[in-house]
């Protein structure tokens, strides 16, 4: 299960994503699921302050491991 939120480049909620560009709550993992919990004494946040990581998710780079770890942040959820 995810969460799906409306972002906007900056990484803010917002009201202007279209429904029908909106992924399923829930789809099944092809084979694994890649996702690694994160334990409750660690903070999921972006690592770079710099703009590259709103950058990082219009691309769909969350699903590199690398990427996905250094916005922590950004990719939560993605």
């Amino acid at each position: 299960m995810r969460t799906v939120q409306c972002l906007s480049y900056t990484g803010q909620p917002s009201n202007e994503c279209a429904d029908s560009l909106r992924p399923t709550t829930m789809q099944q993992c092809e084979s694994k699921c890649d996702a690694t919990p994160i334990s409750n004494g660690d903070e999921c946040k972006d690592v770079n302050k710099v703009a590259y990581c709103p950058l990082v998710l219009k691309f769909k780079f969350c699903s590199r491991a690398y990427f996905r770890q250094m916005c922590c942040k950004t990719c939560q959820g993605h």
